[in-house]
């Protein structure tokens, strides 16, 4: 056999190795695969998985049999192949613990993440996960070690009677024939907008599919464009505010406390879990069907702040355009505080929501973790305010981290048991007993519940409950695997996006509203208790609380990294905010279960979603 034969040949087995162990790792994606399932679909998911990894090793191998036809050394062949898979397999592996939490894949979010300054105080990762990975790297090493060594020492086991280029052919031809069954089927559903099929395409990275709509388009065939929606994007440029928004002239001005605790859930503003708050809010406005405008810091807090849909962030974040709201009171004389236990490098507010105010925020608040930070808060708001003073109105904005994982809390907090201090995130599924984790969340909650009692006491104490408005809310929520989904950020679920919200006017006679609100209608209702004009539509798409007609508002818009969702009571639409193209949307039940696309009907208006899909591109010049 030739020495270039024989390096063609170790290449081929030494791919074949690794294509097998790619698709045992890369099983993970089919565990999101309904068990009750059609047989198209559970055909289309199962070819799509081999297929979509053979496309990938078969544009892997192009280049490493060149190098193997025209590099003469073994020993670099290996070196390079190895190092090359072994790369690979530790970046399917992280991919798979990424998507198994939140449901997608390696994207711009996780380089975000590891390039932007600050982001490891929110992103923060245990020993025992550290642990089982470093664990896992070590095993695909030492997988790649020795198939290189089985390889050689039973050299003339592997041999075959046929040259290198017929192997490579031979392989060739496999991974088209796989992916000439796999891609026509994805065209099929998606020329006839069969989205239960169209949708598995998603669990698997770099999956490429294959569209022919307009090429039907133009041989005449009539095409189901029935979820397609565009948004004019123009010049990707903002047009916000649309107009200037005057403010009264009024010399009584109310202070504005506004309290977000970090991942905090709907269902734990009770008197078991937050007793202060839940004392608090019978004084004050409860709204029990409020909720965020993202399943993530970045975009909850992002429509807090502009009461715009996070679509608008990456424009915004490139653009540093201030919030209507932060001008106001800069131009209003406001005092403004900001503290955060969390560097607001990231999600990046110093350049979006507060970049009029760098001077006023304050997120190097010393101490070993968000409990210690967080304590702290009340303590600089009590100091701060003796040294402005309380003749100008003031603005103070808080974010507790205490509640974001992996949670934090002192020892005397420990009220819910059983509860795990440390979490490994590589052993989490649906299956595993969420109650200690719960519970080591609960006493998060509970902790931070005490610190705002602290800031409760700090306002009571100073006399300021007469002339302050308070605002206690979340910037997300936190689920548990309820709907098959960890933590936030990937999913509109309720318990991700639905948030407690506590508003607290003085003079105002407490009540309960049940009727759909969202973050969005933050801005609006605090420009309008400044005395601004109550038509926000030119800067936002919330509504004042104080002058919105309850029940009016059957929907609200939530977005995340990559979509956006409309939610209503009984449904939410999950769609792309990549390509606004809603031929790959997601309908869902009030349970978030997977609904049949063409059922759309029944729970949504089209003109609602279209109406949505145009305010995509409002702000837009």
């Amino acid at each position: 056999m030739s020495p270039s034969n024989h390096r063609f040949l170790t290449l081929f087995w030494f791919l074949v190795a690794n294509f097998t162990l790619a698709l045992f790792i890369g099983s993970t994606y089919l565990d999101f695969v309904p068990e009750s399932i059609s047989l198209s679909e559970w055909l289309f998911s199962q070819l799509a998985y081999v297929s979509n990894f053979a496309l990938i090793y078969f544009v892997f191998s192009i280049p490493l049999f060149v190098i193997a036809g025209l590099v003469p050394s073994m020993i670099f062949l290996r070196g390079l192949t190895g190092t090359i898979f072994a790369l690979f397999n530790v970046t399917l592996l992280i991919d798979t613990i990424i998507y198994k939490l939140y449901r997608f894949h390696i994207n711009g979010l996780v380089w975000n993440i590891l390039v932007t300054e600050g982001s490891s105080d929110s992103v923060k990762i245990g020993g025992a996960t550290v642990i089982t990975f470093v664990v896992y790297i070590v095993l695909i090493l030492l997988f790649q070690v020795g198939v290189h060594y089985a390889l050689y020492r039973y050299k003339d086991y592997f041999q075959l009677k046929v040259s290198g280029v017929k192997v490579m052919s031979y392989a060739l031809l496999a991974m088209l024939g796989i992916n000439l069954i796999d891609k026509p089927i994805y065209a099929h559903a998606d020329l006839n907008n069969k989205t239960h099929i169209t949708r598995y395409a998603k669990l698997f990275p770099l999956y490429q599919p294959l569209t022919v709509k307009r090429l039907a388009q133009q041989w005449g065939i009539d095409v189901n464009r029935e979820f397609d929606y565009q948004v004019s994007k123009g010049a990707g440029m903002m047009n916000y505010p649309l107009k200037d928004v005057p403010i009264s002239n009024s010399e009584k001005l109310p202070n504005i406390v506004l309290i977000t605790v970090d991942s905090w859930r709907f269902d734990m503003m009770n008197d078991e879990v937050s007793p202060e708050i839940f004392e608090f809010s019978k004084n004050a406005w409860v709204f029990n069907n409020h909720y965020s405008g993202g399943n993530s810091t970045r975009f909850g807090m992002f429509s807090m702040f502009y009461g715009i849909y996070g679509s608008y962030w990456h424009t915004i974040l490139s653009e540093r355009t201030e919030p209507v709201l932060m001008e106001s009171l800069r131009k209003k004389e406001y005092n403004i505080g900001i503290w955060s236990s969390a560097d607001l490098s990231w999600p990046e507010f110093r350049k979006t929501a507060f970049i009029g105010t760098p001077d006023q925020i304050y997120d190097r608040i010393p101490g070993n973790g968000a409990k210690e930070r967080d304590i702290q808060q009340p303590k600089l708001f009590d100091a701060w305010l003796d040294s402005v003073g309380t003749d100008q109105p003031f603005f103070t904005f808080f974010l507790l981290d205490a509640p974001h994982e992996p949670y934090s809390y002192p020892k005397e907090f420990v009220r819910f048991e059983p509860s795990v201090n440390d979490i490994n995130y590589l052993n989490l599924d649906k299956h595993v007993d969420i109650e200690p984790f719960f519970n080591h969340y609960k006493n998060a909650v509970a902790f931070s519940d005490h610190v705002i009692g602290e800031f409760l006491h700090v306002i009571e104490n100073k006399n300021l409950m007469d002339n302050t408005i308070i605002i206690i809310t979340s910037d997300h929520g936190a689920e548990f695997y309820e709907h098959g989904y960890w933590g936030h950020n990937s999913a509109f679920t309720k318990e991700q996006i639905l948030a407690p919200f506590i508003l607290y006017i003085p003079g105002e006679k407490p009540q309960t509203i049940d009727a759909i609100t969202s973050h969005m209608d933050i801005a609006p209702t605090l420009l309008e208790l400044m005395g601004s004009d109550s038509d926000h539509s030119s800067h936002s798409f919330g509504n004042s609380l104080l002058s919105v007609n309850f029940g009016d508002q059957n929907y609200i818009v939530s977005s995340g990294w990559g979509e956006s969702a409309i939610v209503t009571e009984d449904a939410t639409l999950v769609f792309s905010t990549e390509t606004y193209n809603l031929n790959t949307f997601e309908l869902r039940d009030k349970d978030y279960e997977l609904l049949p696309s063409n059922e759309y009907s029944k729970y949504f208006k089209a003109s609602d979603v279209n109406q949505v899909i145009l305010n995509m591109g409002k702000f837009l010049k």
